[in-house]
């Protein structure tokens, strides 16, 4: 077996070990990794034969559709992962950002997928992995009579680029970040470091297999392991999952681990096969990760990444044990933990000078895992890369035993329930409204979400509109995400010399009395 250099290389890895053994458990499915590589080899083939240079997947979680992405990586075709729980603009907009040609899609997303292609020019072909797609061939009708037991013959290039996903600022505007095979091995090898297993690993999918939950599946594919697919976040089913199919690993947002601490089944199963219950994409509530160490051992572990440099800091489920045991350490449960092997740390002020211990500024990084930059913004690439240093916009510090503290974001993004919320983007949709003068959405502490987006609002004298109908505009245009989870109005809103209006004036007002501002 060759030097992992691409992604897809840690799958042939675990199924080297025993090709025979479990790989991919879904409802109904159980494949070994024999048949998980010969169903890829057959997708990339049928890629390749086609001429196809970009594929999209479009699915919940599911083995299938799973399969489909594995595919594509071994096809080196360049990837596009989308979002089911997106909304169609912003998905094709992420389609147009590759010049997706085929779109794999599962049948309960059919009529998203019909809507996708009507906006995407490129969009030639729909292939459905569940074969429940109407009109469009099924994944196993599409790739028949494809080679499936070699891939096909490609060159390595550690600097090719096989997957972009998408990000923007704080006014919305999205951002295709461009990830090479590089970044994909040295995020895989950081993670069979410094996750290691006593008993078989078996992977959980609960958190969107499309994003970063299924890159850390690797790992556990990497060492012959099994991973299991979930479609719904349901606290019950997946409690009931955890400890009955000996779940060893899953990752998920905050929301979700406080889900399943809220529900009463939590305390009633036993998890003797958990080491490693991952949390990321927002900050967690120290005191949810006391109870949860309670409820499921010592295998409550930290996340800290974005799409630019993924999973760059890892606070150990034995670091988080450790500082729910003693209260001299209590201050380590707000920590996002120490750089990931292959990954550099630091602290910059605004001049580019690195600052010592204890010292607030923003987050650096240097790693293989860092992005090639973003697709045809070469200002915005060159800004994020400023001084030698990956810039990750997030203001926080360093302890003297290493770890990394995020306090505060540069920028006004909201992160509520791991989901990226682009204030500007939901401040359009409330202008449109006829009464509305003026509004502000600025992220407020939450217990579920993290963070909950909130619009302050400024009425046009006279005008009259409600919380639930600025709301439901919102919905309507953006989805339940993006929208305000509540609305206040104001008579006026803070505004500097010049007129604009003063965020952080708001936002303090709601995080005065937290222990951070984020």
């Amino acid at each position: 077996m060759r030097e992992p250099g691409r992604q897809i290389d840690f799958l042939d890895l675990g199924a080297a070990l025993d090709p025979e053994a479990t790989c991919l458990v879904d409802e109904g499915i159980g494949w070994s990794y024999r048949e998980v590589l010969a169903r890829s080899n057959r997708v990339a083939h049928a890629l390749r034969r086609r001429g196809v240079t970009c594929a999209a997947t479009l699915s919940p979680n599911d083995a299938r559709g799973f399969v489909a992405i594995l595919g594509v990586f071994r096809a080196e075709v360049l990837s596009i992962a989308l979002n089911a729980r997106s909304a169609t603009h912003d998905n094709a907009a992420h389609l147009r950002m590759g010049g997706a040609q085929v779109l794999f899609f599962h049948g309960a997303l059919a009529a998203e997928a019909r809507r996708l292609q009507a906006e995407v020019p490129t969009l030639a072909t729909l292939v459905c992995v569940d074969g429940a797609g109407g009109a469009s061939p099924s994944l196993d009708d599409w790739c028949e009579g494809e080679p499936d037991t070699t891939p096909p013959a490609l060159e390595a290039d550690p600097l090719r680029i096989y997957r972009i996903t998408v990000t923007g600022g704080t006014t919305g505007s999205p951002k295709g970040v461009l990830h090479a095979h590089r970044q994909a091995v040295v995020n895989t090898r950081a993670f069979l470091e410094v996750l290691p297993y006593d008993v078989e690993p078996r992977y959980l999918l609960v958190a969107p297999m499309t994003h970063a939950a299924g890159l850390v599946a690797f790992h556990v594919l990497a060492r012959g392991g099994q991973v299991h697919f979930r479609r719904r976040a349901d606290p019950a089913e997946l409690l009931r999952t955890l400890a009955e199919s000996r779940i060893t690993t899953t990752v998920m947002p905050p929301t979700l681990l406080y889900d399943l601490l809220a529900h009463p089944d939590a305390r009633r199963h036993a998890y003797p096969a958990l080491r490693y219950l991952l949390v990321g994409t927002a900050p967690v509530s120290a005191e949810k990760l006391r109870e949860a160490v309670e409820v499921f051992g010592p295998a409550l572990g930290q996340l800290y990444g974005q799409s630019e440099c993924p999973m760059a800091a890892f606070l150990s489920p034995a670091a988080i044990a450790g500082a729910v045991a003693d209260p001299a350490l209590a201050h380590r449960l707000l920590s996002c933990g120490a750089p990931l092997p292959g990954t550099a740390l630091a602290i910059m002020d605004d001049t580019g000078r690195l600052l010592p211990d204890g010292e607030r500024g923003e987050i650096v990084a240097r790693s293989g895992q860092v992005m090639l930059g973003y697709l045809d913004q070469p200002d915005a690439t060159a800004a994020c890369s400023a001084h030698g240093w990956h810039h990750t916009s997030d203001l926080g510090y360093r302890d003297a035993d290493g770890l990394y503290y995020v306090v505060d974001r540069k920028r006004d993004l909201i992160i509520s329930g791991g989901f990226n919320v682009y204030p500007g983007e939901v401040e359009q949709v409330i202008w449109s409204h006829p009464a509305v003068q003026d509004c502000a959405v600025v992220g407020v502490p939450d217990a579920r979400w993290g963070e909950a987006v909130k619009a302050v609002v400024l009425l046009k004298p006279g005008a009259s509109a409600t919380a639930d109908e600025l709301i439901a505009l919102c919905k309507a245009q953006l989805g339940s995400v993006k929208s305000p989870k509540t609305v206040e109005f104001w008579p006026e809103l803070p505004r500097s010399p010049v007129g604009k209006v003063l965020k952080r004036v708001i936002r303090d007002r709601f995080w005065a009395g937290a222990s951070r501002v984020i």
